[in-house]
C-alpha cells in the first residue's frame, strides 16, 4: 500500500494565521508601548497622591484640639482607610519592591515622596508583617505610620478587561478571517480554473474588471492563456484529423492490393502487419487530438478493470502469466470508454515491453482503496525503465530507449492514460518494481456509487 501524503496548510489558513500572529505582535508592542510610556506620569501621580495625604494628615492632626484628636482619627480609619500608628526602632519592615502586583516605577514613587517629604521618609508595603502601603510622617518631633491601602499605587482593574479582551480577540479573528478570504477568494478561483483547464474542462472566463489591479492582469493573462491553447489545440485537433482520414484511405487501399496480389505469405504477413501498426498509430492520432466531451458518472472500477483483462484475454494467454488483486466495489467518477481505454493501454504497454527474459509477461493487477483514494496498480517483470525519464515519457510523442523491449511506438499512450486520468482529478505515477519491472500507480478520488449524477466535460 502507498504511504498517505500529509497535506500542507492551504493559503487561506497560512494567511490568517500570519495576521492573527502580525496583530498580537502589535498590540503587545501597543501595550509596552503604553506601559513605558505611562510609568512614569503614573509614578508621579501616585507619589503626589501618597505626598498629599501625609500632609493632609499631618496637618490636621496639628491643628485639631487634643480632645478631638481621637474623633479624627476614627473618622480617617472608617471613611478613608487611613490608620495612623506609632513608629517603633523594633519595627520590622519591607521595603515597597516586594509589593506583588506593582506595575509601576518604584523608584520614580519613592524619589518623589523623598523630594517632598524629606529623605528620611519611609515606604514599605509591610510593618510587623501588616500588609498595606505604609508611610512614615513626623507629627510634633514624634514619628508616625500612616497606613493606607496599597491599591493607591496598585490599582485593581476587575474583571471587566477580560470581556473587553475577549471582545477585542473575536473581533480581531473576524477582522483577519474577512481579509484573508477577500485575498485568498481570488487565487481559489483562478486554482480551481487551472485545475478544470488540466482536467481538459473549459473554465468559464475569470473577471478582469473586479478586485486590485494585480489580479485583473493575472485573471485577464489567464483568459488569454486558456483561449490560445485551446485555438492551438482546435488547430492541431484539425491538423492530425485530416491528417490520419487522409492516410487511411491509401493505407485500407495497400491492405486490398496485398490481399490480392500473388505474394509469398511470409512477405504478405509483414506487410500487413505494417500496414495494421500504421493504422494503429493513426488511430492512436486520433485518440489523442480528440477532446472528449463524454460525461462522466459514477462506474465501478473493479468492473471496469475485470472487462478489460476478460477482452484482452489475458487469463489465457500462454505467453501471460498473470495474478489479480482486486477489491469489490471500488467506485470512481469517469466515462466508462475512456477508462477502459485506459487500462487497455496499460495491458497493452505491458505486453509490448514488459516480457522478462524467459519471454513471458509477469503481470500483476491490484485494485484497491487507499482512505479517500482507489488504487490501480499495474506491473510487470520486464526490464524496468530509468526513473530520469518517468516525466518525459507522460508527455505526448515522448518513447523510451530500446530497454524495454526494443519496441518503438507513437509515444502517445501514457499521454492519453495521462489524460483521461486527470479528467477525474487523479495521477499517474510510473515506478521501478522490485526487483525489476515496471510498476504504474493510477490514484483516482472514491465516488459514491449513490450519486448517479453524471457531470459533462
Amino acid at each position: 500500500m502507498a504511504k498517505s501524503e500529509t497535506n500542507p496548510p492551504s493559503l487561506f489558513w497560512r494567511t490568517f494565521f500570519l495576521m492573527m500572529l502580525l496583530i498580537v505582535f502589535c498590540v503587545m508592542g501597543w501595550l509596552q508601548s503604553f506601559r513605558v510610556l505611562n510609568e512614569t506620569p503614573y509614578a508621579i501621580g501616585a507619589g503626589r497622591q501618597i505626598v498629599t495625604m501625609a500632609n493632609l494628615t499631618r496637618y490636621a492632626l496639628i491643628s485639631a484640639d487634643p480632645l478631638y484628636r481621637p474623633d479624627l482619627l476614627m473618622v480617617l480609619a472608617s471613611r478613608e482607610g487611613l490608620r495612623i500608628l506609632p513608629k517603633e526602632n523594633t519595627d520590622y519592615t519591607e521595603p515597597l519592591s516586594s509589593e506583588v502586583g506593582t506595575p509601576w516605577s518604584v523608584g520614580d514613587i519613592e524619589h518623589y515622596v523623598h523630594t517632598h517629604l524629606g529623605p528620611d521618609t519611609v515606604l514599605a508595603s509591610s510593618v510587623n508583617g501588616e500588609r498595606g502601603l505604609w508611610v512614615s510622617v513626623s507629627i510634633d518631633g514624634d514619628e508616625y505610620w500612616l497606613m493606607t491601602n496599597p491599591t493607591l499605587i496598585s490599582p485593581s482593574y476587575g474583571t471587566s478587561w477580560i470581556w473587553w479582551a475577549l471582545a477585542s480577540l473575536v473581533a480581531s479573528i473576524l477582522g483577519a478571517s474577512v481579509l484573508t478570504r477577500r485575498v485568498v477568494d481570488p487565487l481559489k478561483k483562478l486554482s480551481e480554473a487551472a485545475r478544470s483547464f488540466g482536467r481538459g474542462v473549459m473554465p468559464a472566463n475569470l473577471p478582469e474588471n473586479d478586485g486590485p489591479i494585480e489580479l485583473r492582469e493575472v485573471n485577464s493573462s489567464f483568459n488569454r492563456m486558456v483561449q490560445d491553447i485551446t485555438r492551438i489545440e482546435n488547430d492541431r485537433e484539425m491538423l492530425l484529423a485530416g491528417v490520419s482520414h487522409d492516410l487511411r484511405t491509401p493505407i485500407t487501399r495497400l491492405r486490398l492490393e496485398i490481399e490480392m496480389a500473388n505474394l509469398p505469405d511470409d512477405t504478405r504477413s509483414n506487410v500487413v502487419s505494417d500496414l495494421e501498426q500504421m493504422e494503429t498509430i493513426v488511430n492512436q492520432f486520433m485518440a489523442y487530438a480528440r477532446r472528449s466531451t463524454q460525461p462522466t458518472e459514477c462506474i465501478s472500477l473493479t468492473d471496469t478493470v475485470q472487462g478489460a483483462i476478460s477482452r484482452a484475454r489475458l487469463a489465457i494467454d500462454p505467453a501471460v502469466k498473470l495474478s489479480t488483486d482486486i477489491q469489490d466495489d471500488i467506485f470512481i467518477q469517469a466515462n466508462r470508454t475512456e477508462f477502459s481505454r485506459v487500462v487497455q493501454n496499460l495491458f497493452t504497454n505491458a505486453l509490448r515491453y514488459g516480457k522478462s527474459d524467459d519471454d513471458l509477461l509477469h503481470l500483476k493487477v491490484e485494485v484497491y482503496r487507499d482512505k479517500n483514494n482507489a488504487m490501480l496498480i499495474v506491473s510487470d517483470e520486464g526490464p524496468g525503465l530509468d526513473m530520469s525519464q518517468a516525466d518525459r515519457l507522460m508527455r505526448p510523442f515522448e518513447r523510451g530507449d530500446s530497454a524495454r523491449g526494443g519496441v518503438t511506438g507513437t509515444g502517445l499512450g501514457l499521454a492519453i492514460v495521462d489524460r483521461i486520468v486527470r479528467r477525474s482529478d487523479g495521477t499517474v505515477t510510473l515506478e521501478n518494481n522490485k526487483p525489476h519491472g515496471l510498476k504504474v500507480r493510477i490514484r483516482i478520488p472514491l465516488s459514491d456509487p449513490k450519486n448517479k449524477a453524471s457531470k459533462v466535460a
